[in-house]
């Protein structure tokens, strides 16, 4: 008996037992994985951008977890949108917030795609919601509230969001955007000033300096201007926002062969850009090299077809190498793209009359008059016309308008000395045309 125990009412012998035991101790329990055990993972892909790999484990975990990891869910909504693929992003974000309604930065996400995707009011719901939610007031809700009162034209509402973003924050982001806001207002000096506080709090603000920079171009402070875009380069001298308006000023001094160095640097960041090729194109211009400048703004047309500058000076340079036939065809292609533009109509005027389309070339610059009635090169070049089509008693008005202009403010000599010309030969004809008519007898009624 002394090898027996007693068990569950029955005796047993101790060496049964003791060998249960050690098989017991062989076996382990079983392991139940949680499902966030490999988001540690997932976020060490993410954060590494590497995003082939982190997708295919994002797979496997949804796989897994029956599509119920919510942070599987979030990352796999972040790749998607840096691919482009917004509405497979906001499902995928909408599956997160699924899985957790209460986490504010689903609900942010969510917004966000809509306001990627342009649905501004589904965006500013769902950011109300988001505030709803945050236990501490977020300048990035309010920021983006602002811009998408903004995209709806509603500009106080926006103001109004915008100035609580920048209550809440130094980043540089809703100071830009309500400086925006003012220019749409037409308070220059209002945005004038959120500019500099944006760059009080962030000195090294690309964005900032190059949107004050365009400010002071705007207003002509050509100076205060280019000192702004010289500091956004000197943070960041592959700028492309700041190399070309530096590059546009230095090309207005006619310094050309500086500006295209510019233009050189720019083209390797942004070589089909259609602005940077118009503006290769008129230093090619200003350098007499009328080949290469035709080549060029050809590539700034063909990359925007739609743009006015690059037809208009396509349309200038024609004209200037004596090639009106193909002056006209892109002239008439900045006339559609800018049809309030009475410059357009000018040149198209002078290229239908090197046409010998006189009736053409009137309507086109009668059009040009009605956009400009005080521009003396339309009303010079109009009056020319008119008295090529023997119209001359409208042409002296044209030349009456123009000496009345001239006294006031100063015009181009060679418009004063081709409008005295045209005068004097208008006289003469009205002179002859006097001398030519037989006197008429009157009658016994008349006066």
């Amino acid at each position: 008996m002394a090898n027996n125990i007693l068990s569950n009412g029955r005796i047993q012998q101790q060496t049964i037992i003791s060998q249960r035991l050690k098989n017991d101790k062989g076996k382990k329990v079983p392991e139940i994985s949680a499902i966030e055990s490999n988001n540690w993972l997932l976020h060490r892909h993410y954060t590494r951008h590497e995003y082939k790999t982190c997708k295919v484990l994002i797979e496997q975990e949804l796989t897994r977890s029956n599509g119920h990891n919510e942070y599987a869910n979030y990352l796999k909504g972040l790749i998607l949108r840096r691919e482009g693929k917004i509405q497979d992003s906001l499902n995928c974000f909408q599956a997160a917030y699924n899985v957790n309604s209460t986490n504010i930065n689903n609900v942010k996400q969510i917004a966000k795609s809509f306001l990627i995707m342009g649905s501004h009011k589904h965006a500013i719901d769902t950011y109300l919601e988001a505030e709803k939610l945050s236990s501490i007031p977020d300048w990035e809700i309010y920021f983006n509230l602002g811009e998408c009162y903004m995209k709806l034209g509603k500009l106080y509402e926006a103001k109004k969001y915008l100035k609580k973003s920048i209550e809440l924050t130094k980043n540089e982001l809703p100071y830009i955007a309500f400086a925006k806001v003012c220019l749409l207002e037409d308070h220059v000096t209002e945005a004038q000033n959120a500019y500099t506080a944006a760059l009080s709090g962030n000195p090294e603000s690309i964005k900032a300096a190059s949107a004050l920079g365009l400010l002071y171009l705007k207003i002509n402070d050509v100076q205060r201007a280019f000192q702004q875009f010289g500091n956004a380069v000197a943070h960041s001298p592959h700028c492309t926002k700041a190399i070309l308006p530096i590059a546009y000023i230095i090309q207005n001094h006619q310094e050309y062969d500086v500006a295209l160095s510019k233009y050189k640097l720019a083209s390797q960041s942004i070589p089909e850009s259609y602005a940077l090729w118009n503006n290769v194109g008129m230093c090619f211009y200003g350098k007499q090299k009328f080949v290469a400048a035709i080549s060029c703004l050809k590539r700034a047309h063909y990359l925007n077809s739609m743009a006015f500058l690059p037809a208009y000076n396509l349309g200038m340079v024609f004209l200037t190498t004596g090639q009106p036939a193909s002056a006209a065809i892109y002239l008439c292609a900045a006339v559609s793209a800018d049809p309030k533009n009475s410059m357009p109509y000018l040149l198209l005027g002078l290229a239908l009359k090197r046409l010998d389309d006189l009736e053409g070339a009137e309507k086109v610059l009668e059009k040009a008059h009605a956009l400009s009635p005080q521009e003396p090169l339309v009303l010079i070049n109009y009056a020319i016309v008119l008295e090529v089509l023997g119209k001359r008693s409208i042409a002296t008005e044209l030349l009456t308008a123009l000496n009345d202009i001239t006294a006031v403010i100063e015009v181009d000599a060679q418009i004063t000395q081709t409008a005295k010309k045209l005068a004097t030969k208008l006289q003469q004809g009205r002179t002859s045309n006097t001398q030519e008519e037989e006197p008429r007898v009157l009658n016994s009624d008349e006066v």
